[in-house]
């Protein structure tokens, strides 16, 4: 965002939309020409079409630091006889709440907590190391679990704003322990809390032509399709190889050397492993994080974009539930993803606030109606392979939208 200031210095003029190269987005009551911009945004280009002569306020705030919010005043907004849209009760009501969460403070990180869910997953990388000779299937296990852990805490510092220590840590949790460049990250996955759910935006949802969470077109249809409930966890085992895939295409195709870099330390010290261990880890990592991140959003309510967009907040009430997990050691291994709806709303709020956070949240969300969703955790998987199995067998929908938001964002 550092060329903010100087790409958006220029005199307030009486403006039509369609005179505009780029997408015109309204923040804080304010219209911003982000033509000029938008190439430069570290979120990519997309995701600020899809706000184009939309109120995107309660999304810049979720994802966005001090720094930036202060760059954005530095624009000169544009003056147009296009109106403000106008927030719902609800956002207005849940833009006071949100603003009274940040004057408690819930928004303080805590270097020690931080810290101590770093150590583990240090431990566990240097006795799966030492022992992977001599114990080849544990440290397997081990290292797959750790790397499901970093994939957890570097998500929280990726997420983190208005703290150096959580950007600094950021490249090297997710980066060298599991390959993800922060960039491909950024636009992946602020895309899917932006527009949650959002059939044909949100890139979570996009995984034709492996899995089929809607009924598809006969051009996207395969014959694999009416076994997807039986081969799905097979599928969401490879989610790490995937995404250290996509990452490195995004990293080569923009000459980011210095993500590159950061992700061979990491590769070198899988090659130092044996084969059984390297790609195992690799696996078991996937299968953890791939149980967990599907069970919040893939069985709740999808959004087409011919119908509108919901507004942010609707959106993450709509199209999230989070788990109850009955245990510890469930309650670690989900990673603050089973506050899943908490941390829609918020973030960039550190995830060991999410506990205490949740149940003030349920209460404001009582006071205005709207209704906070939770499952046990077998009941949610129960849900889940149900829906998949319902969209193993429905008939072909020739208005099903085709995929295409990896693509477009490679570029």
């Amino acid at each position: 965002l550092a060329q903010l200031e100087h790409l958006g210095a220029r005199a307030s003029t009486t403006l039509s939309f369609a005179t505009m190269p780029g997408p015109v987005v309204a923040i804080n009551g304010e219209w911003y020409d982000l033509g000029k911009f938008s190439k430069h945004h570290p979120g990519g280009v997309k995701i600020l079409e899809h706000f184009d002569g939309e109120d995107a306020t309660d999304a810049f705030v979720a994802l966005h630091s001090d720094r930036a919010a202060k760059q954005l005043k530095n624009m000169r907004p544009i003056e147009s006889k296009q109106p403000i849209p106008q927030a719902n009760n609800l956002d207005r009501s849940f833009r006071e709440f949100r603003d009274k969460l940040q004057a408690d403070g819930w928004w303080d990180r805590e270097p020690l907590t931080e810290f101590m869910l770093l150590a583990p997953i240090l431990a566990a990388i240097v006795w799966g190391t030492l022992y992977s000779y001599s114990y080849p299937v544990t440290a397997m296990f081990v290292i797959g679990i750790a790397m499901t852990q970093a994939g957890w805490l570097g998500h929280d510092l990726n997420h983190a704003r208005n703290s150096s220590y959580c950007s600094a840590l950021s490249p090297y949790v997710a980066g060298v322990i599991n390959g993800f460049d922060p960039v491909w990250w950024s636009r992946k996955h602020n895309t899917h809390h932006v527009f949650t759910n959002h059939v044909g935006i949100d890139p979570d949802i996009d995984m034709m032509p492996v899995l089929f969470l809607m009924a598809p077109s006969k051009a996207l249809d395969t014959h694999l399709r009416k076994w997807q409930h039986f081969y799905a966890i097979f599928a969401y085992s490879t989610l790490y190889y995937v995404w250290r895939l996509q990452s490195f295409l995004f990293a080569w195709e923009h000459g980011d050397k210095r993500s590159l870099m950061t992700m061979l330390p990491g590769y070198l010290w899988l090659l130092c492993l044996p084969a059984v261990v390297s790609f195992g880890s690799i696996l078991v990592g996937g299968f953890f994080v791939g149980f967990v991140v599907v069970q919040s959003h893939e069985a709740e309510e999808m959004q087409d974009i011919d119908d509108g967009k919901k507004s942010f907040i609707e959106a993450q009430f709509a199209g999230t539930c989070d788990v109850e997990c009955p245990d510890p050691i469930s309650e670690y291994m989900f990673g603050g993803m089973q506050y899943q709806l908490t941390h829609h709303l918020f973030p960039s709020m550190p995830r060991y606030k999410y506990p205490r956070a949740q149940k003030v949240i349920m209460e404001w969300a009582r006071q205005n109606n709207v209704e906070y969703k939770k499952m046990g955790m077998v009941d949610m998987a129960i849900k889940h392979f149900a829906h998949l199995r319902k969209n193993a067998l429905a008939e072909c929908n020739e208005s099903c939208r085709p995929n295409g938001w990896s693509a477009a964002q490679m570029h």
